[in-house]
């Protein structure tokens, strides 16, 4: 049995286009189909070296009583993130909005206009670790759907006009080069000299901040800099953070000397 994500070129969708899910891509088909059936969306974001995308996948998307229950009362939608980072950017900021942290694989409730009233990332099969059971979300938000229709709305339309005012403040904003040098100083002072990087375990590599100090020093023609930067990318290389067998980082490591590497790379 496969389901829509069956003709997919996305290594990731067709990894789940065997599941007893009714997963529809991205796309007008199941975007209409919501609206005719009048029926929320359930958005799952995920790629395929995700550790948790998998584990959520064969506890409950691979689970024929789950699947049955959200094939019944959602219209369900799987997006790769690498495939769409555009759809992927956007729900992540309402996730953040409503949960405060972020993540994947990414759990996005929607009206059929597209406007999200709830959210979150993983999902256990049972309540555990505070985090409340996927089958006890999925009856509450189709109870709520059914029977309290008004405050559903209601949430997706102050979370979009969030993300919508959140939008406008930063195409508003721009950063002055006083701003670029405040963000590049910040970065050294918080630098951790002893091991290399910044924070602590699980310490993942920061590709972003290393690439604006290596242009910052460029543009601002400021060598300080680049001793930051070699110091982190040699105190990975050193570690096993480094694949020496097939090259490259792993996505993060969990101790704080970056000699244990989770296995996403």
């Amino acid at each position: 049995m496969t389901n829509h994500l069956n003709k997919e070129i996305s290594p990731y969708l067709l990894q789940h286009a065997h599941n007893p899910v009714d997963w529809f891509p991205w796309g007008d088909e199941a975007l209409k189909k919501a609206a005719a059936e009048d029926k929320p969306i359930f958005l799952s974001i995920g790629y395929a070296a995700c550790h948790w995308c998998h584990v959520m996948a064969h506890e409950s998307f691979e689970d024929e009583e789950t699947a049955k229950f959200m094939n019944e009362h959602f219209i369900n939608i799987k997006v790769d993130r690498e495939e769409r980072p555009d759809i992927d950017g956007i729900y992540m900021q309402a996730v953040i909005a409503m949960t405060g942290s972020g993540g994947w694989p990414m759990s996005v409730f929607l009206t059929p206009d597209l406007k999200p009233f709830y959210a979150g990332t993983y999902f256990p099969p049972v309540r555990r670790f505070n985090m409340p059971a996927f089958k006890d979300v999925l009856s509450g938000l189709a109870n709520a759907w059914k029977n309290d229709r008004n405050e559903v709305e209601k949430t997706g339309v102050q979370v979009g006009a969030h993300l919508q005012t959140q939008a406008k403040n930063q195409s508003g904003d721009s950063l002055t080069p006083e701003h670029l040098v405040a963000i590049a100083n910040a970065m050294q002072e918080s630098y951790d000299w002893g091991y290399g990087g910044w924070g602590d375990a699980p310490k993942f590599p920061q590709a972003m901040v290393l690439e604006f100090l290596l242009h910052h020093s460029v543009v601002r023609k400021n060598d300080e800099f680049l001793k930051l930067i070699k110091h982190c990318l040699q105190a990975m290389a050193r570690g096993g953070m480094y694949d020496v067998v097939g090259g490259g980082f792993a996505r993060y490591s969990t101790d704080n000397l970056w000699r244990v590497p989770h296995f996403e790379k």
